[in-house]
């Protein structure tokens, strides 16, 4: 609850009013006279709330304001250059600060700053002395006046000279703000015998604030002033108008229990007690300078420390909640998931037992079937098939459109010597000549599996010229020698025998002979491994 709640105190000469604020709502307040008995009291309020952030508002009448122009800096530079500046009017001072107002628009473009100070700050040292001993979060210390600029931005009242005179149990407060900026503020406490002559007093307290304005040089004395006084009853108005009439003023009357309303404030409430308006504008978060030295608020940045430690640390614990929730709802599909599978698996094993007793009975054991299978798979991963040699032949065909292939013989090994057995091609009446029982060209690897190829072929329309056709089977085997693919060609039969041992046979003039015979031959062509660079 205490991260919801704040506590606003405003402290006068003679008392402190201290109320509760949840979620931006008064739910209750005390008032404490400045005595021991006030003091005691307002320790065991603090104890009662000792989370709770405090804001304190001083009300008094030692209050000094004063403009100042210093060169535009930002960062470090400024925080420096206006405390030595604090230092040189306000030595020994405890409670000051400086307002930021704007940036002026002459060629040096200065900054302008309102210097506030509490020059006596004894009316509220026990009630700080309070705070202290109890170690309570007290977030600053405020002047009231700096509450009244935020007065007049919530009622909008628009003047370039405005002068804000509010009716307060320290007295009568008038506030001199240019352009809706706090300038100057002063405090007259109203003596007891003008309580009953409030008409009298407003008149000559407003003439000795004007007089000081132009003192000042804030104005002049041709400067329309535009005078506001929030009030509760209907006498406001004929002060309004008796100030009007004696110097020429303008002034208008607000009606406070409006603005109660709009702010969810009891008007009686505010009229025993009318700081609780400023209260509740610094509750809903409208804090002002703070003007208390950096060991006042040590523990509210503390408690605010270990506030922002404690959100984390709830905001992981409730992450890891979720996590946890999310986790322990997955397991548990997971396991019913698993409990399904489980008893599918169970009901197909029962479906397949009832079907396979009606299964023939196999003489071959079904591992060794499943053991068969395995190995088919593993053998037809390295099958390989003719492919590659029947498009180098059809390549080197297409280059050599006069050969005709009857048969091709294609394997895989690692012994580039076999040989072809099929005799079927030889010329009945050509000698063929004997394969050569090694390969010379080049030297295989014994652990590479090549590619071997027998191509059987013949001349088309062979005419008998046997010179012509050995040129057109070198051509051929040339060709396949040209293909990057190819490692190897050698020629196992020739169309003709060309060997000098061998004898010369059949008749040159039998015209049927050397029609009806055909030029055949044999090659055998090795291709390169694959992967090999070509």
């Amino acid at each position: 609850m205490a991260m919801f709640e704040k506590i606003i105190l405003c402290a006068t000469s003679y008392q402190l009013t201290a109320g509760i604020w949840r979620a931006g709502k008064l739910h209750s307040y005390q008032v404490y006279q400045n005595d021991e008995q006030g003091h005691t009291d307002f320790t065991q309020f603090l104890q009662q709330h000792s989370k709770t952030n405090v804001y304190l508002l001083a009300d008094a009448v030692e209050e000094d304001y004063r403009l100042e122009s210093l060169p535009h800096t930002f960062g470090g530079a400024r925080r420096e250059l206006v405390e030595r500046k604090l230092s040189q009017l306000y030595r020994g001072v405890v409670y000051r600060a400086a307002h930021f107002i704007h940036r002026e628009k002459d060629k040096r473009k200065d900054d302008l700053f309102l210097l506030i100070s509490l020059n006596n700050a004894e009316f509220m040292q026990g009630w700080v002395a309070c705070i202290e001993a109890q170690q309570a979060p007290l977030a600053g210390v405020y002047l009231l006046p700096m509450m009244s600029e935020v007065l007049v931005q919530r009622l909008k009242l628009k003047a370039t000279h405005l002068l804000l005179s509010e009716r307060l149990n320290s007295g009568l407060r008038q506030t001199y703000l240019h352009n809706g900026r706090l300038r100057i503020s002063r405090l007259a406490p109203i003596p007891s015998d003008m309580l009953n002559r409030l008409g009298y007093f407003y008149l000559t307290e407003t003439e000795k604030t004007r007089l000081y304005l132009i003192s000042q040089r804030f104005v002049t004395r041709d400067t329309a002033l535009h005078m506001v006084l929030p009030a509760l009853n209907e006498s406001s108005r004929q002060i309004c108008r008796a100030i009007e009439q004696e110097h020429g003023i303008i002034c208008e009357s607000v009606n406070l229990a409006e603005v109660a309303q709009d702010f969810k404030l009891d008007v009686k409430q505010l009229e025993l007690n009318p700081e609780l308006l400023h209260m509740h504008l610094l509750a809903s978060g409208s804090a002002p300078d703070n003007i208390a030295p950096a060991s006042l608020v040590k523990h509210h940045k503390i408690n605010a420390l270990r506030k922002s430690i404690n959100v984390a640390t709830a905001f992981v614990v409730l992450a890891g909640l979720v996590l946890s929730t999310l986790y322990l709802k997955q397991s548990v599909d997971d396991a019913a998931e698993l409990k399904q599978t489980i008893t599918d698996t169970r009901m197909q094993e029962h479906r397949y037992n009832e079907v396979a007793k009606n299964f023939p009975t196999t003489p071959i054991p079904s591992a060794e079937l499943q053991v068969a299978a395995e190995l088919n798979e593993a053998i037809s991963k390295y099958s390989k098939a003719p492919k590659r040699m029947m498009q180098v032949v059809s390549r080197a065909l297409d280059k050599t459109p006069d050969i005709q292939v009857n048969r091709l013989l294609w394997m895989q090994t690692n012994n580039v010597n076999i040989q072809d057995e099929d005799r079927a091609q030889v010329t009945p009446s050509v000698s063929s000549t004997p394969a050569a029982s090694t390969i010379s060209a080049f030297v295989p690897d014994p652990a590479v599996l090549y590619k071997v190829g027998f191509v059987s072929g013949e001349i088309k329309r062979f005419s008998g010229d046997y010179r012509a056709a050995l040129n057109l089977v070198s051509r051929f085997a040339d060709t396949l020698k040209a293909d990057p693919e190819v490692q190897f060609v050698e020629v196992v039969q020739a169309p003709v025998n060309v060997s000098s041992y061998s004898n010369l046979q059949g008749s040159t003039t039998d015209e049927k002979t050397a029609l009806t015979t055909a030029a055949l031959f044999k090659l055998k062509v090795i291709l390169k491994p694959q992967g090999q660079p070509i």
